[in-house]
């Protein structure tokens, strides 16, 4: 266990696998109560299994049905209020030409990898008490700073997202609220790297010069989380965390 973390309430989205999956592993071994949330009910009873401790919570939700935001967050304070912060760790990727970039796969990156986030935190902050601290991490890209190409609907997405959670780390501080983002490269998740042999893909990065370090391991991921969600975190809002894993900014 980790002081700071034990007795305290998490909710992390995206749970189902990937840096999500890691970061509840990781707070569950730290002694936190974890509130899951995922679109693949087996699979978040498969990170449910990973976890340590008992009185967890796990939940089917889809961030691409907006109105649902509200729904879940329902459950999620009738399981443990107050809570004491949100890993954001949902997302959507995949590349495609503008000629494939259509609105509605403008929207659904939109929808999951910002609106939803900025509707999460509408739901809690408007139930939760001004001097009840709560800490939230968003999980961001350096696609945000348009180093790739076929990534325009992702890359807006995530900068977008940084954009909300800077502005909003702003406004939500006098509530006791800090909004802080960890930008990643490649990380070795199945969206990552869209279902190819992660060898193959990850000798590629190397290869290439692109990401020399290779893929970043999803518990380097939550570990960073971790540290902003729990006391090291505390002076600390409004900011990013890079892991470029070699790549050149």
């Amino acid at each position: 266990m980790s002081a700071g973390f034990e007795g305290k309430a998490f909710l992390v989205t995206g749970a189902s696998s990937g840096i999500g999956r890691a970061v509840a592993v990781g707070l569950s071994r730290r002694g936190a109560k974890v509130a899951l949330s995922g679109r693949d009910q087996e699979a978040l009873a498969a990170t449910l299994a990973q976890m340590e401790g008992a009185g967890h919570l796990s939940l089917r939700a889809d961030l691409c049905d907006i109105e649902g935001v509200e729904g879940l967050v329902d459950k999620v304070l009738a399981w443990r209020e107050p809570l004491d912060g949100v890993a954001y760790c949902a997302g959507i990727a995949g590349r495609a030409r503008l000629r494939d970039t259509g609105p509605r796969m403008l929207l659904e990156r939109m929808t999951v990898n910002c609106f939803a986030f900025v509707e999460l935190l509408r739901q809690i902050v408007r139930r939760k008490k001004k001097t009840q601290p709560l800490s939230v991490v968003a999980i961001s890209s350096l696609a945000a700073l348009g180093h790739d190409r076929y990534l325009s609907a992702y890359a807006a997405s995530k900068a977008a997202l940084e954009a909300a959670a800077k502005s909003l780390a702003v406004e939500l501080l006098p509530r006791h609220v800090r909004i802080n983002l960890v930008r990643c490269a490649f990380v070795d998740t199945p969206m990552a790297t869209g279902g190819d042999a992660l060898g193959d893909f990850e000798a590629q990065l190397k290869e290439s010069g692109y990401q020399p370090l290779g893929l970043i391991p999803p518990a380097v991921v939550a570990d960073a989380v971790a540290r902003l969600l729990g006391p090291e975190g505390a002076w600390s809002t409004g900011q990013v965390t890079t892991i470029n894993a070699g790549v050149a900014g």
